[in-house]
């Protein structure tokens, strides 16, 4: 199935809100050896995945490859196939795991608490980093799993070599940022909408708010059976974040700037407003970074286009 034929479920998939235009005047950046866009099929794994005992979790993963380790983090309602395609195309260099998150596909972790967020997945991810003797890693996420990257960079310097990071939803920074305030209010009304179904224990009222609100009216019944049992399948974690007394952990400006390890930044020119706020702060802020912006890509960019993003990553770590 490809991620591709997703792309009206992208926002939802990731965490995001209502797709617009490009900015006007926003200015782009090509990466070396940035090629055309393609299809990233999701490849299912061809045995049974391996697991691992990670900060009080069972995670699956897959690891292919061989040489420097990059670790690729999934975003939401996802699970460890959006990023195959980016690693099929590096494994001949590197050494690729893509994981499924803990609330994800194919993991069945019993939801512990309700407060759920990027920090517990940050110690999850740098408890897998671990486990498996791999630090420092390349670390690449994105939207959410970006979010968990961040927090394991800043938290764990040690085990990260360098960042890569696709859109992650800072959305505490948007009120302070113009015309980031309303985006926030917006995104909270659907957002405490969900939460509330899920504590009615109707999970498909959860799901069918969130999509009438990122696909559009009715959008639930506008999916294709097989992409809605996707979502279904990783709703578990939309739980955990939705009904989550943190789910968006505050990262400062300041740590931002203190990370000391090189950062490159993929963005989507024609994502979404507050994710294109968040962005560019995010940019003012780092101190050792790059940002490579793809023209016609989405908030899903990487999975619309791995090809496009593996190019950017490998000339990325090729550079350091």
């Amino acid at each position: 199935m490809s991620l591709l034929r997703l792309a009206l479920v992208g926002l939802l998939v990731n965490m995001l809100l209502r797709p617009c235009d490009v900015l006007a005047g926003r200015e782009t950046q090509s990466g070396s050896g940035i090629s055309a866009p393609s299809a990233a099929p999701m490849i299912p794994a061809a045995k049974p995945l391996p697991t691992i005992r990670a900060n009080g979790v069972k995670l699956h993963y897959q690891s292919v490859g061989a040489g420097e380790p990059i670790v690729f983090v999934h975003g939401g309602l996802v699970d460890y196939r959006e990023w195959t395609a980016v690693a099929e195309q590096l494994k001949g260099k590197y050494h690729t795991i893509t994981y499924s998150r803990r609330y994800n596909y194919p993991n069945n972790n019993p939801l512990a608490g309700v407060d759920h967020s990027a920090i517990i997945e940050g110690e999850d991810l740098a408890s897998l980093i671990r486990g498996l003797g791999l630090g420092p890693v390349n670390l690449v996420g994105v939207s959410y799993g970006a979010y968990s990257a961040m927090i394991v960079a800043l938290r764990h310097p040690k085990l990260v070599r360098s960042l890569t990071i696709v859109e992650p939803p800072l959305l505490r920074w948007a009120p302070e940022l113009p015309g980031g305030g309303a985006l926030y209010d917006e995104f909270f009304v659907m957002w405490n909408a969900t939460r509330d179904a899920f504590v009615r224990g109707d999970s498909e009222a959860a799901l069918r708010i969130s999509l009438d609100w990122f696909v559009g009216p009715g959008g639930m019944g506008r999916l294709p059976p097989e992409d809605l049992a996707m979502l279904k399948s990783n709703i578990k974690e939309w739980r955990a974040l939705t009904t989550s007394r943190n789910a968006f952990p505050n990262i400062t400006r300041d740590e931002v700037k203190g990370l000391k390890i090189p950062v490159l930044m993929i963005s989507g020119g024609k994502s979404y407003p507050i994710l294109q706020l968040i962005d560019a702060e995010i940019e003012r802020r780092l101190a050792d970074g790059r940002r490579v912006i793809v023209p016609d890509g989405t908030h899903d960019v990487c999975s619309e286009q791995p090809t496009v993003c593996a190019d950017a990553i490998r000339a990325f770590l090729a550079s350091h």
